[in-house]
Order: structure tokens, then sequence, then C-alpha cells
């Protein structure tokens, strides 16, 4: 009844239909449903998707570091007239240097107070290591911003699942706690009527009442836990604090079939799982492969440090047109074509420093993806050790559900005939629920756990039907 309510106060929907949102109608979400929500909504699986098309731009801009720059440019110079007339000076009195010169010869003139010059530049580089370099390192970029969004998302798709089946044991731990609960009050009511009619000593009756506090709080650490993993959740589907969640009420069935069939793996076919070869977990784990993927543009990295101690070479073109005086133009028109080459020499060891610091940052990322691939290696092994002891303990807790259940009710049949005590029936109680505890922690950590393990091999489709 409390669930229907819940339902009625705090209405969830989960659709791609907006005129359905609008109606305020309530579903579970599948955790198909989530992991779809996450994957459109997630903000940092949209930030890698926006990094994957900026690394692409910046293979664009690469390549465009191999054309030439066209530039139209126009300047426009007036000098004063005291440097107008140094400069002009001699053209102006040359005839004083030289009389000889006849009358009818016009000296040109070279300076002008008003000038303006019109020209279109080209400059193409013909050589530059750097810039060759950088079309490596750009098609890196755009490997490494693939495999971080393909990593990323199968994080988030790992955390959508890790999460529901938090979610989903919390609901059923509340459950069977509060069916425990009011157990535990009907023996307590039960109690303080016996004891009323003076049939129970006043230690017997405490001792249920303490047993219904107990249950109490262990419901209410229980409701804790419950709106804990569902907030997870909620911040993972990038939902409201204020909207509900509400989740179909059970273990996807394809992910219970996997884990059965897992289940029934012996502990030699469980470590089979993992690959071998350093090169075959690259290729099937997404964080790794990112990793090898920065690995290799700080090898790039290294290698174009050298660059700095290469020539480079240019080739320049330029066309003018100089009016001199006037916005007419005149004949005056040159034209260059030059090629120039650029040979460091000493820079100060900047260009050693730059190769060091890049040579020392190419081993540091080695190591760190070393040590990322070892404890890769080494959490795939715990989960598989980890498997095989859940495996183990799922049999055992379902033997000890089914002789503790049937301890409780032959105790409870002894107790209604006063053949055993309070406390004998209070333990077989308690024997009963811890281990149908047990049984439900064992379940979902198993297929929590197998879950881990396929997203670090990825096959995450496996369960999740993609």
């Amino acid at each position: 009844m409390l669930f229907l309510v819940g339902l009625l106060l705090f209405p969830f929907e989960f659709t791609t239909n907006d005129a359905c949102a609008q109606t305020g109608n309530s579903r579970a979400i599948s955790m198909q449903d989530a992991i779809s929500r996450a994957l459109q909504k997630n903000n940092l699986l949209g930030a890698s998707r926006y990094a994957l098309d900026k690394a692409k731009w910046d293979r664009k801009l690469a390549w465009s570091q191999l054309l030439p720059d066209v530039y139209l440019n126009s300047r426009f110079t007036w000098i004063d007239d005291s440097t107008y007339f140094l400069r002009d000076f001699f053209r102006q009195n040359i005839r004083v240097f030289f009389p000889n010169i006849p009358g009818n010869v016009e000296i040109p003139q070279t300076v002008f107070q008003e000038s303006y010059l019109t020209s279109v530049d080209v400059s193409i580089p013909l050589f530059n290591a750097a810039v060759l370099n950088g079309l490596s390192i750009a098609n890196a970029n755009v490997r490494v911003a693939r495999e971080q969004k393909s990593s990323m998302h199968d994080n988030v798709t790992f955390q959508v699942i890790s999460g529901y089946l938090a979610v989903l044991k919390s609901q059923e731990i509340l459950k069977l706690q509060q069916d425990y609960l009011e157990l535990s009050q009907l023996n307590y009511e039960k109690a303080e009527r016996m004891f009323d009619a003076g049939r129970y000593s006043k230690t017997e009756a405490l001792r249920w009442k303490v047993d219904y506090q107990q249950q109490k709080s262990i419901v209410v650490n229980s409701e804790t836990a419950l709106r804990s993993n569902k907030s997870t959740l909620r911040r993972l589907l990038n939902m409201r604090v204020e909207e509900d969640l509400h989740l179909i009420d059970r273990i996807p069935e394809k992910l219970q079939q996997e884990g059965d069939r897992l289940a029934v793996l012996n502990d030699a076919a469980l470590y089979e799982l993992i690959p071998e070869s350093d090169e075959q977990l690259i290729a099937v784990n997404a964080a790794l492969s990112a990793g090898k993927a920065g690995t290799d543009i700080s090898r790039l990295l290294y290698r174009n440090a050298y660059a700095s101690y290469l020539p480079k070479v240019t080739a320049s073109y330029s066309h003018s047109w100089m009016e001199n005086g006037t916005l007419a133009l005149d004949d005056y028109s040159p034209k260059v074509f030059m090629i120039n080459l650029s040979v460091p020499l000493f820079t100060g060891f900047k260009n050693l420093s730059t190769v060091k610091s890049a040579q020392y940052e190419h081993r540091q990322a080695e190591e760190q993806f070393e040590d990322q691939m070892q404890n890769t290696r080494h959490l795939l092994t715990e989960i598989v050790n980890g498997l095989i002891n859940l495996r183990t303990q799922r049999e055992l807790n379902k033997t000890q559900v089914e002789f503790n259940e049937h301890n409780y009710k032959v105790v409870a049949q002894q107790k209604e005939r006063g053949l055993v005590s309070n406390i004998e029936f209070i333990d077989a109680k308690l024997n009963a629920q811890n281990a149908r505890l047990n049984e439900i922690n064992a379940e979902y950590d198993f297929i929590t756990a197998m879950v881990q393990l396929y997203y670090l091999l990825g096959r995450l489709g496996a369960v999740v039907g993609e």
C-alpha cells in the first residue's frame, strides 16, 4: 500500500515521448532504459564526445599547416615635412653638386611624403619537421579521444548496472527486514499481553521488546541504504533530486542467465576468461586502449622534440603595387620570390632541455601505463577469485536458507506447545533471517562481480543486449 501511495505522490516517467511525459503517469524503469538514459544525458560522456570532435578538428588544423598562407596587405605611409625635406634634399639640390647636368633632364622623384603599397603575399612551408610530426600527433589524438569515449561509454554503462543492482538489492533486503519487523511487532505485542496476564516474566517481555527495537533499527538502516543507492543512481541518470525513481523489481533475465552460465564453469574455465597476452587485454579493455594511445602520443611528442634541431625551409612570393603621391596605379609593381633556410646553431640549450623533458615525460607515461596494466590484471584475478568464492557461497546459502527456515517452523510449532524458550525461538528467527540476508547478498554480489569482470573484458554487451 505504501508503495502505491508513493507512486501517486511522486509520479515519474522515463520515456522518449514528450506528450506522455506531461501526463504525469509513472512507470518502472528497466535496466536497459536506465542505461540508454545515462548514455544520452551523462555529462562526462557528452564531454568525451566533444573531445573527439575537437580532436578531429585539430587533425584538420594539422593538415592545414601544409597549405600556403595568402595575404592581401595594404599600407599607407606619411612622413612629416622635415623628414621629407631631409630625405629629398639630394634630389632637390643635385644641380648644386653636379652643375653639368643639363637643365632639360628631369631628376626622378624617389621620396614621397605620401605613399601607398598593396601586395599579395604567399608563404608555404617546404620543410618543417614539427609540422610533419604534428600530423602523426593529430591522428594519435583522434585515436586517444575515440578510445577515451569508448572507455567512458563502458564505464557509465558499468556504473549504471552496478547502481541499478545496488538499488534492487537494497529494496529486497528492506522488504525482508520489514516482513521481520511486522513479525517482531506481533511477537512483542503478544509478549506484552502474556506479561499482563502473568504468564510471562518481565525479562521475557523485555527480551521481545529488545528484539522489536533491534528490528526497527535494522529497517531504518536499510531504508537509509536504499535512499543512498537511489541517490547515486539518480546522479548517474542525471535526474533531479525531487524526481522519484521506480525500477523493475527483479534482476534482468539476460543478466540472470549469464550469471547462471558463469556459475557452472569450473575454476580453470573462469581463469581462462582473462587474456594471457598484454596485446589481447589491451584490445578488449577500453581503458587500457586509451592508456596505450596516450603512451603513443607521448612517444610522438618525444620524437617531435628533435624537430627543434632540424632546419626549416620556407618559400614566399610577393606581388606588390606601389603608388606614390596618388591613388592611381603606376608602373612600379615589384615581384619578389624568396626561399628562406633557417638552421638553428645555438639556442641557449633550449632544444636540449625540450628533448630531455619530452624524453622523461614519455618514460613516465610508459611506467604509468605498465602500472595500469598490472593493476588491471590483478583486479581481474581478484574478481575471478571472488566469483569462485561467491559461487560456493551461493550454494551454501541456499542450503542454509532451506535448513534455517525449516528449523524456524519447527521451533515455532514447539514454541506454541511450550517446548522451547523465547531465547531459542528468537535465535531460530534470527538464524532464518540472517540466512536469507546472506543469500540475497551473495546473489547480488555474484552478479555485480560478473558485471565488473565483463566490464574489464569489454563484454558488457553480453549482459545488456547491446
